[in-house]
């Protein structure tokens, strides 16, 4: 049997934030040594779809320890697509996780075999506050009632 590839298009991303959908949480062996045990530490694939135009079915990776402390980058990335804080003892699993929404901090990275997107942060969605037209407008009339006679 002979081997074939097809060539991909690389993705053109930009620095910045992308609204993004955890899809995917994978534990794999790293290529760092446990000092204690001889064996490779593991750590933790997350998999996020970015939900912005122009980069519809993309998927981009990030990485972190399967450490789990009020310091580690999983729990931040946990907090963050739950909306709040984990308590400690609280369990979280992969079906509290997946399907999640969050804005991702990305970042260009580049090293020798070129320039790569890297999830930077894990962020909870921006909720956005909303403000009526009636309400601008009495705020606008309580300003100028209050300077009497003064041109604003």
């Amino acid at each position: 049997m002979s081997v074939s590839f097809t060539a991909t298009d690389a993705v053109d991303y930009e620095a910045g934030v992308y609204h993004a959908r955890l899809v995917d949480l994978e534990t794999a062996e790293g290529s760092v040594v446990d000092e204690k045990t001889g064996r490779p530490r593991p750590y933790i694939k997350w998999t996020f779809e970015l939900l912005e135009e122009g980069y519809e079915s993309r998927t981009i990776r990030g990485n972190s320890s399967t450490n789990f402390g009020p310091q580690a980058k999983a729990r931040a990335w946990a907090c963050a697509l739950l909306g709040r804080t984990i308590a400690a003892g609280e369990q979280v699993g992969e079906d509290d996780l997946i399907g999640k929404v969050c804005d991702l901090m990305v970042t260009l990275e580049e090293t020798d075999r070129g320039v790569f997107a890297k999830v930077d942060s894990v962020n909870p969605v921006r909720q956005r506050k909303t403000r009526t037209a009636a309400t601008s407008v009495e705020q606008l009339t309580a300003k100028k009632s209050a300077l009497g006679d003064v041109p604003v």
